[in-house]
C-alpha cells in the first residue's frame, strides 16, 4: 500500500511539473500556446496509440518472449508520453494570455 501511495505521490509531482512548465510557456503569447496544445495533443494521441494499438498488431509468437518485451516497452513508452502529453496539454489549455504577456505583471515591489 504504501508503494502505491509513493508511485501516485511521484507521478502526480511529474504530471504537476509538466503542467507548470507548459503553462508558463503558453502564457508567453497566443501563438505559442496554440503550439503548445497542438503538439502536445499530438504526442497524447501517438502516446495513445503506441500504449493501446499498436501492441495489439503484434503477432504471438509461442515460445518467444520478443512479442512481449515489445510490447511491455510499447505500453510504457506510450503510456509515458501519453500521461505526459495530458498533463502538458491541460498546462496549455488553462495559460492565460495576458496583452502583455508575463512580462506585464508587477515585480512585486
Amino acid at each position: 500500500m504504501l508503494r502505491f501511495l509513493i508511485a501516485v505521490v511521484v507521478a502526480g509531482a511529474i504530471a504537476y511539473l509538466a503542467f507548470r512548465v507548459a503553462n508558463r510557456r503558453a502564457r508567453h503569447s497566443p501563438a505559442r500556446r496554440r503550439v503548445l496544445i497542438a503538439v502536445n495533443a499530438a504526442a497524447l494521441a501517438l502516446g495513445l496509440v503506441l500504449a493501446l494499438w499498436l501492441p495489439m498488431k503484434i503477432p504471438e509468437t509461442s515460445g518467444s518472449p520478443a512479442s512481449l518485451v515489445a510490447m511491455l516497452v510499447l505500453w510504457i513508452v506510450g503510456g509515458s508520453l501519453a500521461f505526459l502529453g495530458l498533463a502538458a496539454l491541460l498546462g496549455a489549455v488553462f495559460a492565460r494570455v495576458g496583452p502583455g504577456g508575463p512580462s506585464s505583471r508587477s515585480s512585486g515591489n
